[in-house]
């Protein structure tokens, strides 16, 4: 029997975390992504969607509302 990975979202559900991003955000995500980095999950505060990028288990950075790489934001994780 193979073993399915849960966690791994749809396509469906990764389009939806893109989905309130401003461009500048898609923008600099992509090509993050490009770059070895995965989109790990959206913070959805009042203001704006704040996507985290996880290149390893603890190098995580978080993609501001212009687009801007913010290599150690002000967010809590949980391991």
């Amino acid at each position: 029997m193979a073993t399915v990975e849960r966690r791994t979202p749809t396509t469906g559900i990764r389009v939806q975390r893109r989905m309130g991003l401003t461009i500048a955000q898609r923008t600099m995500l992509q090509a993050c992504e490009r770059c070895g980095w995965r989109l790990a999950f959206v913070r959805t505060p009042l203001e704006h969607p704040l996507p985290v990028l996880f290149a390893t288990a603890h190098d995580f950075v978080a993609v501001r509302e212009d687009g801007s790489i913010d290599r150690w934001p002000d967010i809590a994780l949980r391991h």
